[in-house]
C-alpha cells in the first residue's frame, strides 16, 4: 500500500504547526508565570504607590505655595478639631468670667465639684460579687 506524497505532506505539515503552536503555548505560560511571580508583582506595587505619593505631595506643596491661606486655615481646622474639650472648657471660662457667673461657689458649699467641667472628686467603684476585699479595707473593719 502505498501513501499519495500530498497526505504525507499535509501529515508533516500539521505536526510542524503543531511544534510552532506548542512552542508558543509554551513561551506564553512562561511569561505569563514570570510576570505574575508574586516578588514582581510586589515590586511592581511598590513602584506605582511611590509614584502616586511623590506626585500627591508634589502636588500638595504646589498648593501650599498658591494657596497659603488655604493651608493655614485647613491647619487650624484640625487642630481646633483635635483640641475641641480645652478649647470648650476656655470658652466657658471664658464665658462665665465676662457673665460673673456664680455657680462654682454654690456647688463648693454643697459638696458637688469644683467646676462644671470636672468629674466628681470621688467615685465609688462597683466591686464582683465575692471579690476579696482591699488591705485598707480590711483594716477598717
Amino acid at each position: 500500500m502505498t501513501i499519495d506524497p500530498k497526505v504525507l505532506d499535509a501529515q508533516n505539515l500539521v505536526e510542524l504547526k503543531r511544534a510552532k503552536l506548542m512552542t508558543s503555548v509554551k513561551h506564553a505560560i512562561g511569561e505569563g508565570k514570570r510576570r505574575l511571580a508574586p516578588d514582581l508583582v510586589a515590586d511592581q506595587v511598590w513602584e506605582m504607590t511611590k509614584d502616586k505619593a511623590n506626585r500627591a505631595a508634589h502636588d500638595m506643596v504646589v498648593t501650599a505655595r498658591n494657596k497659603p491661606w488655604l493651608v493655614g486655615g485647613i491647619a487650624a481646622a484640625v487642630g481646633l478639631f483635635l483640641a475641641r474639650g480645652k478649647v470648650g472648657e476656655w470658652a466657658a471660662d471664658a464665658y462665665d468670667a465676662m457673665t460673673g457667673d456664680d455657680t462654682e461657689e454654690e456647688d463648693q458649699e454643697d459638696g458637688a465639684p469644683t467646676s462644671r467641667h470636672e468629674p466628681p472628686a470621688t467615685i465609688e467603684e462597683p466591686t464582683r460579687k465575692g471579690a476579696r476585699a482591699s488591705k485598707s479595707t480590711e483594716e477598717a473593719r
